[in-house]
């Protein structure tokens, strides 16, 4: 397989992601053409970044002040020129399957399908990466850039949308691994849980009651029994929990702010 030979622009946000980068870099060095855009890291990242373009990865390295996930999301696809592109995180890795499976859609003429999910298969700390048997979640990631949005309005859990045909990958997946306390993943899911909040204000959802009480234990279930996070233990146990107080938080943060009538 040819490096650099896929006609797919890979889309990457960052901040401080020295630690994260490498690793996410050398699993896509099948793509033609990768789409950096740094907010303002300290961490060495930019370096880490310039190392690979001195190793002769096609890098467009670009600096954007951060105007939030989807408009920096949005910056980074205005930049691209690849007919398909790659939206991947820097925490993340395309394994092997995934990667043969990409330069495979990517190269064939039928374009009848335009956009892709890939499968996301989570790290869990002190277990490792997921069960094989879990559900892991789609997300939109392989898209052709023609035609291809970004509801901006959204300020967390953002995903590019393509107006035609779309499918899911079924072979490989994406890596996600990041290693966070659970004091860490309970402060991230108090500050997304605050943007979720303000993005439903905004487009005019009313909270109720029913959906306060319900919503996080639905959330639970989902994830420890319908998507298998039980073959993960009891580290799997944590993963749903802290999926249920997402949910908890910001269907209560969006009753708080109905009751107060402003913002989040």
């Amino acid at each position: 397989m040819t490096r650099f030979a896929s006609p797919v622009s890979a889309l990457i946000i960052c901040v401080n992601e020295a630690d994260m980068i490498g690793p996410c870099l050398e699993s896509i060095d099948f793509c033609a053409e990768i789409i950096i855009v740094d907010s303002g890291s300290t961490d060495g990242t930019i370096e880490c970044v310039k190392s690979y373009i001195a190793k002769g990865y096609p890098i467009r390295l670009l600096h954007n002040d951060w105007p939030g996930f989807p408009r920096q999301r949005q910056f980074s696809l205005d930049h691209a020129t690849q007919p398909w592109c790659l939206s991947i995180d820097p925490d993340e890795r395309v394994d092997d399957q995934l990667r043969q499976s990409i330069v495979a859609i990517t190269q064939a003429a039928d374009d009848k399908i335009r956009g892709w999910y890939i499968r996301r298969r989570d790290w869990l700390k002190g277990y490792g990466y997921a069960h094989r048997w879990v559900l892991h979640n789609r997300l939109m990631r392989l898209f052709r850039r023609e035609g291809a949005t970004i509801d901006l309005t959204a300020r967390v859990h953002e995903a590019f949308q393509v107006p035609d045909e779309t499918g899911t990958i079924e072979e490989g997946v994406l890596l996600h691994r990041r290693e966070i306390s659970v004091e860490e993943d309970l402060a991230r899911a108090n500050a997304y849980s605050s943007l979720k909040a303000v993005t439903l204000v905004e487009k005019g959802k009313k909270p109720g009651l029913v959906r306060l009480v319900l919503s996080p234990f639905g959330n639970f279930l989902k994830f420890y029994l319908a998507k298998r996070y039980f073959l993960c233990g009891r580290h799997g146990f944590v993963y749903s929990m802290s999926v249920m107080i997402y949910s908890f938080a910001t269907e209560a943060k969006l009753y708080e702010a109905s009751e107060r009538n402003d913002p989040v």
